[in-house]
Order: structure tokens, then sequence, then C-alpha cells
């Protein structure tokens, strides 16, 4: 009998079977997933940028829409630049912060914010605040939210922040029970399997932010516990019109639902939405190390603000193409042609003679494997950093790559991982001038196509990302940033990473350096026998697809 196979005159199982079916019936996603207030909020949205309705800083104006100097700076370059693009890497997490929170400060009409992930902690909040404030001034705000990672406490959040008159906040692919999460395994997959993975933050539809940063302080690189290495890039130009439209199908689909549809408010706790944000207690802030203090000075030390109106900032324009899966991909109503990895195939085609990957959660497959095995035989230069054990969140994940490592090998595939011990001090390193800062887990994806082609966004070199999952990206066509991803898999970084190299006879060692000191591990570095064990057994299941 298989480890999974139950006897079906088991009493555990008829009591789970006899609690999915009655809770199956009572599970109905609301028939309205828009309400009016949302509706005319997009609306108004529309209406702002009809032809004729945007006022100079002269003319009177019930609200703040008008043609700013940000609007102004960006429009001059757009006009010097008309089919063309302009990217700007955003290195640092608190890099990442302050320049979410400025821009949305600078912000005069809207805001649309669409993101897998905003954690109820310090980074979230804030960044809430800071859209309430937009909001106050007269800045339209929409925000769009994966419902995999929330919780009851956020909805009231999210409930008392969509009270406002300009705010309006929607859930896709909601859960159905809020208060007993666990109850949507048993009753709502698959269709809660299938999750938007989408990150992007745009402002006045003038300028914007993707990349692989969710919201939160490990994204931001203010948790002490848990960072990631990751890259977002700052986006203006015609590219920012795509990534628009884009948010626009996500946020009219009729699987995405206004959260008052979803949660009521509870009439215990505050209405006050600035008052109920309980992670930006007052007397944190007199703590010169205290987080939030580390935020406030990212927030002083960056000049994106000045630098943006003043044309500052090094974009650099080149032909760009947004990519994005359909919003129909969650509900398996689009063909597969559609998806995001078949656009990817289309627009890149084949490698002539260099492939570099930068994965955090690298998941080949039978089939992928083969392919890189293909390329490699036929003369394409192929590297790929993703995480160690130690460094990775999620075990399952090493598990799906770790066993395709002695093939990969064999075939002349360079593989690094990036050490959980990677270090802020050695920031020096190519990697992450070109991508992000060292950090205990590396949550960056993005991969470089000979020596001209970059993508940048959300997908994972994964089953889940191909198949299951919505995703969205950029790909950059430039030759000096193809080359520094190139450049950045090699012997200086072994300071933050291991090289996985295979023996003679067969073996895996990890070549690293430690104190100055080339030092190699003939077995994997922290893992002990149950994780090994662990990871075996893993790697057994047939669950790459889920990966």
């Amino acid at each position: 009998m298989s480890m999974f196979s139950i006897d079906p005159s088991s009493l555990s199982l008829s009591l789970t079977l006899g609690l999915s079916l009655g809770l199956s019936g009572c599970q109905v996603l609301p028939k309205q997933p828009h309400l009016p207030e949302s509706q005319y909020l997009s609306a108004r949205v529309n209406a702002l940028y009809q032809k004729g309705n945007i006022l100079t800083n002269t003319q009177h104006k019930d609200t703040a829409v008008y043609n700013t100097d940000l609007v102004a700076a960006i429009s001059e370059q757009k006009d010097i630049h008309p089919d063309l693009s302009g990217y700007h890497p955003i290195v640092t997490g608190a890099n990442a912060f302050a320049s979410r929170s400025i821009l949305t400060g600078m912000a005069t009409r809207n805001i649309d914010a669409q993101y897998y992930i905003w954690h109820d902690d310090q980074a979230g909040q804030l960044l809430l605040k800071d859209l309430w404030e937009a909001a106050e001034r007269g800045v339209i705000v929409r925000l769009l939210l994966d419902d995999f990672n929330n919780n009851a406490q956020f909805d009231q959040h999210l409930l008392r922040f969509a009270s406002h008159p300009n705010i309006a906040v929607r859930i896709v692919n909601p859960l159905m029970y809020r208060k007993f999460q666990t109850l949507n395994f048993v009753t709502g997959l698959p269709r809660i399997n299938r999750r938007m993975h989408n990150k992007s933050m745009t402002f006045d539809k003038q300028i914007t932010i993707i990349g692989g940063r969710n919201i939160g302080n490990e994204y931001l690189s203010n948790d002490q516990n848990s960072q990631f290495a990751d890259l977002d890039v700052l986006l203006i130009g015609k590219v920012v019109a795509d990534i628009d439209t884009s948010f626009t199908s996500f946020w009219s689909a009729p699987i995405s639902f206004d959260i008052e549809t979803l949660a009521t408010l509870n009439k215990k706790g505050t209405r006050d939405f600035l008052a109920g944000l309980d992670k930006l207690n007052e007397d944190e802030k007199s703590n010169a190390n205290s987080s939030l203090t580390r935020y406030e000075t990212a927030i002083e030390d960056s000049s994106i603000d000045t630098d943006l109106v003043n044309k500052r900032v090094p974009f650099r324009w080149t032909d760009m193409q947004f990519l994005s899966d359909d919003v129909g991909k969650l509900t398996k109503s689009v063909p597969t042609s559609t998806n995001l990895v078949q656009q990817l195939r289309t627009l890149l085609g084949r490698p002539s003679n260099k492939l570099t990957i930068i994965s955090s959660y690298f998941v080949p497959t039978k089939d992928g494997v083969n392919t890189l095995v293909q390329l490699a035989d036929a003369g394409i230069e192929i590297k790929i950093l993703t995480n160690s054990f130690d460094a990775t969140d999620v075990t399952a994940v090493h598990s799906g790559y770790s066993q395709w490592r002695p093939k990969l090998l064999r075939a002349g595939i360079k593989i690094y991982e990036l050490k959980s011990t990677a270090s802020e001090e050695k920031r020096e390193n190519k990697l992450w001038k070109a991508s992000s800062q060292s950090s205990t887990s590396l949550h960056a994806k993005t991969f470089a196509i000979d020596d001209h082609q970059v993508f940048i966004g959300s997908y994972n070199v994964d089953p889940r990302s191909a198949n299951i999952n919505t995703e969205m990206g950029v790909i950059i066509n430039d030759d000096e940033l193809a080359q520094q991803l190139h450049q950045a898999l090699s012997d200086d970084l072994l300071n933050q990473a291991y090289e996985v190299k295979l023996t003679n006879d067969n073996q895996l060692q990890w070549h690293t350096i430690e104190g100055n000191k080339k030092v190699v591990y003939d077995s994997e570095p922290r893992v002990d026998l149950t994780d090994h064990i662990w990871l075996t057994v893993m790697s057994w299941l047939p669950i790459d697809w889920l990966l």
C-alpha cells in the first residue's frame, strides 16, 4: 500500500469526506465582486486621464490633479525617447522602501499597487499609512492583493483602509473562510492553489516599480531574523502603459473581490485607520536603533524625489517588452499558449552563447534539465545562482532542485548556491551592485541571455510560476546590464556563495571562501542526517508541479 493510501472504510476518511462535503456546500463566493463605490472610484481614475482633464499648477483644482514637476520631468524624458522605456535598478531593500514611500508622497492623481504579499508588519503598515495620507490629499488609491498570505486581523486593517472615499481594496481569488483558514484547504482545493504572484506599484501612470519584492520587513531589508536579497527596477516610458493595462485587467476581473464583500468590520475594534496601525508604536520611534528609525533613515538618505524632478536619475533608455500572464490563468479559462513562459520562449528564443539564471526557487524538472544539458552540449555557457539549503525559505523547493545537480554539473553547467551567512560587508561583489544586497536568502528572479537580453520580474524558474501562478516582468534589451549579470557569477562570488562542483568519482563538493581562505566541503553544508533523509524522501515524491 502506498504511504498516501487510506483504507476507505476508516472512520477518519468518512469524517474528512463528511466535513468536506458539508463545508463545500457553504463555500460560495459573493455574487457581486465589485461594489458600486469601487466601480465609481475606477471611473474617477479613468476620468482623470481624459484629454483636457489635466490641470496646470496655476489652475483651480478641487483635488491634487495637476501637472506636477514630477510628471513634467518624466514627460520631458519620454518625449525625447517616445518609443523606448527607461529603467533604473533598485539595489538595496532600504532604497526599495524609500522609493515606494517617496513616490507615494509625490503622486497627485492615482496609485495602483498589486502584490502577492503585503505583510501586516512595520513596512506594510508604514506604506499603508503613506497611501492613506496620499488619499487624504485627493489621490485615488487602488490596492490589489493576493489572498494566500492574508489573515482575519489584516482584513480589519484593510476594511478600515478601504473606508476612505479615495481608496478601494480588492482581493484576488479569495479564501472563503477568513477566520478558520485551514478549512479552505479542505474545501477549496484546487482553486486556492492558483495564486497571483504579480508585484507592481504605479504612480500617476507615469512611473512604476516592478520586480521580485513583496511588501514586508524581510523584503525591504529591515527584518533582523530573515532578509531577502532581491531586485526591483524603476521604470518610466512606453512600458508603463503596458503595466497599467495589465493591472486594470486583474483589477476588473470577476475573480477580484472588494474586501467589503468578503469580511465585516469588527465593531469591537477601533474604526480609525491610523489608530489601528499597532506596529507603529510611538515609544519605539524614540529608540535610535529601532526598525522604524531605520525606515525613517532610509527615506532621509534617499534623494529620489529631487533626482527625479531634476532628471538626475540615471535611467538607461532601451527597447523593452512587458510580459504578464492573463488573469484567466487563475481560473484555467485561457489557453496555455498565453502563459508568460510561452511568451518568454517566443521572444527570447534559443541562446546562442550565454545563459545566466538567478532564481530563488530553481526547480528545473526533468524536461528543463534535459533542455539545459542540450544547450550546454551545444556550447552554450550556462551559470546558475540559487539558494543553498540553509538559505532557502522553502525546503521542499530545495528537494526539487538538489537531485538534478550531478546531471547539470556533468554537462559543464556552473552552479552557485547563496550562503545564509552572506554578510552585508561583502556588497562590493558585482552581483549585489547589479541586483541586491547580501542577505540570508536569495529572492531575486532574473536571467540574462547572450549579450543583450535580461528578464527581471516575479517569475521563478519553477513549475508553479510556469503553470499555476500568474507572473509578470520585463525583458530589457541592454548589453551593459546583460554583461553585468553574466560577470556577477564568478569566483568573486565565493565570499557569499558556494560553487558546487563534481569530483572525478561523481561526488559533490562545495567550494567557498571563509575568512579569506578557500574552503572545500565534501558534504552539503549545514545539512544534517535528518535533513538529508527528508530531502531524499521529498525528491522521490511526484510534487515538482506544485513547487
